[in-house]
């Protein structure tokens, strides 16, 4: 029995041992599981911290998707965007370089259609917005007049009114010149109410069951307000944009898709081509020049072919040949260019012959288009219209937005990209644009002009045309002895180096001198191409198609640009 009960005590002994010994390792898993629970939620709280913070900080940032004329251009706001809406037009036009006056429209969902903004609180993220350029106008600011207790009389606005100011504004635009380019996403107009109330119904039905529109009544209203509102841009549109208007169309209202067509809006397309040639019909009846000047009986003996020698817009002009203001005849504008002839030998009164020369853009426009007079003869009729302030302005009431400004910003902001471009180009241009890069190379700390001096040489290498057939650089040589040596040449820039000169050659003619520099003769020459209706020099076409196309923006949807342009604008995009 003591054996026994020896035993029996060594097992309770044994056993209370190994129960605490797994009480003591079960305390243990359980305190470690603990732990490992705790640290897996300070984790979790940590990254769901972390989420929260980047949540916050991608719903303060707002993306917008903006068009500028025919470019589509993206902008982020990361802390929140600006409470007012001339904040935001600030930061837009310090963001894209903008110096006119601007106004912004946002797409909206609802209505699917752009409207001005009047609040920031309107935006969502990614929403669409459209840059729309201002056209200048006389803007007057009437200020508290303490009137004198000796003098009764009232003054008047243009006595209020310094001289300076005078002279800095500019009139707006006649109401019979249009007002817009070709928009990069045509608007689609508001048709009749009948129409509309079709089109509802449809696009109700489409989305349903996806049945289409089959009402012949209301085609008839549909083209003929597109192309009214196409006339309003342009009296002769193009393949590429009636294909965009017929585009926008079926996007806005895709019950009017065509079932049999490729692209659901060729038939449109042809339909729009032809609807918009009876509506260049109708207008004839009512003397728009435009139109009247590509009649038969308008036109000369040896051109009476309805496809010969029709003249209208080439390079994207938008008031190619407007009609005269209201009120005026041929006989009152002939009498205003014979008072701007006399005002012209007159200083500090910009301001007066600003206006006068706006008042007869019309009657210009009848001479450069319809008659080609010669260089010589035009500039003693107009000889206020040779001054870069001028041509500037000229521009501008031609193509309804700035020459100068918008040339130079876009020649800047593609620069270095240009200068990278050129360095690595090879083979015998690029040895050519080497010698030119020399300048830069040498001088680092070159200042901007010289930038553009060397980037615009280097362009027209790179385009495979020749410095030599627009640049004429002399050194130590008298102006009178350049203009002697220029009298055979038909468009040209001349350089003149100690002293320096720089000026621009017509048919002969010095039409423009005392310039600054070469990158402004170059934006001034393109500018008179269009002032003078003149054709681009052939030898030149490509480098002049680069200005036109990138650095004015004119021309996106005119037929397919050369290859070389294709080539060159993919370079600057990568």
């Amino acid at each position: 029995m003591s054996t026994l009960q020896t035993l029996k005590t060594f097992i309770n002994q044994r056993l209370t041992v190994a129960v605490e010994e797994i009480f003591g390792l079960l305390e243990t898993t359980i305190s470690n599981y603990e732990e490992e629970i705790n640290r897996q939620r300070r984790l979790i709280e940590d990254e769901r911290s972390e989420f929260l913070i980047k949540k916050a900080d991608m719903q303060q940032a707002m993306r917008f998707r903006v068009i500028i004329d025919h470019d589509i251009k993206k902008i982020t706001f990361q802390n929140d965007i600006p409470s007012s809406v001339e904040d935001f037009i600030k930061v837009f036009k310090q963001a894209f370089s903008i110096t006119t006056d601007i106004s912004l429209q946002y797409k909206d969902a609802d209505f699917d259609d752009f409207f001005t903004l009047t609040s920031t609180s309107d935006l969502k993220d990614k929403d669409t917005l459209k840059v729309v350029h201002m056209p200048p106008g006389i803007i007057m600011t009437t200020v508290p007049h303490e009137r004198n207790p000796d003098n009764s009389d009232v003054s008047s606005v243009d006595d209020l009114l310094s001289a300076d100011s005078q002279d800095n504004l500019i009139p707006s635009p006649p109401a019979t010149e249009r007002q817009h380019l070709w928009p990069a996403l045509f608007p689609i107009p508001i048709f009749s109410y009948n129409t509309e109330m079709a089109l509802r119904q449809g696009n109700e039905k489409f989305l349903k069951d996806g049945t289409l529109l089959t009402i012949p009544s209301i085609k008839s209203d549909i083209l003929e307000r597109l192309a009214e509102t196409m006339f309003s841009y342009t009296a002769y549109p193009n393949d590429p944009q009636r294909a965009a208007v017929a585009q926008a169309l079926i996007e806005k209202h895709p019950c009017l898709r065509e079932p049999g067509s490729f692209n659901g809006c060729y038939g449109w397309q042809q339909s729009l081509k032809y609807k918009c040639g009876n509506y260049r019909s109708k207008l004839k009846a009512h003397g728009n020049p435009e139109l009247i000047i590509n009649t038969l009986k308008h036109k000369q003996e040896g051109d009476r072919k309805p496809a010969k020698n029709v003249k209208k817009p080439r390079k994207s002009e938008v008031n190619y040949l407007p009609p005269h203001p209201v009120g005026e005849t041929d006989s009152s504008l002939e009498n205003v260019r014979l008072e701007l002839i006399a005002m012209s030998k007159i200083q500090d009164n910009g301001q007066m012959i600003n206006d006068m020369m706006s008042r007869t853009y019309s009657c210009r426009r009848r001479e450069v288009v319809g008659q080609s007079v010669q260089i010589a003869e035009f500039k003693e009729r107009w000889p206020a219209l040779f001054d870069p302030l001028q041509i500037n302005e000229e521009f501008r009431r031609c193509n309804t937005i700035p020459l100068e400004s918008t040339f130079i910003s876009q020649l800047d902001g593609y620069m270095p990209k240009f200068l990278e471009l050129f360095r690595s180009k090879g083979g015998a241009v690029g040895q050519r644009m080497k010698t030119v890069l020399t300048d830069l190379i040498q001088d680092p700390h070159a200042s901007v002009m010289k930038k553009r001096d060397v980037t615009l040489r280097c362009l027209i290498e790179y385009m495979g045309e020749s410095v030599q057939d627009l640049i004429s650089d002399y050194y130590k040589t008298a102006e009178n002895k350049v203009l002697e040596d220029l009298q055979t040449q038909g468009m040209r820039i001349y350089v003149c180096h100690q002293p320096h000169a720089v000026g621009i050659i017509i048919d002969g003619i010095p039409v423009l001198m005392g310039l600054d520099n070469m990158p402004e003769a170059c934006c001034l020459l393109l500018g008179l191409t269009y002032a003078l209706n003149l054709d681009y020099p052939p030898k030149l076409a490509k480098t002049f198609e680069v200005f036109q196309r990138l650095f004015v923006g004119l021309d996106t949807l005119q037929p397919k640009p050369t290859s070389k342009y294709i080539n060159l604008k993919n370079r600057l995009l990568t």
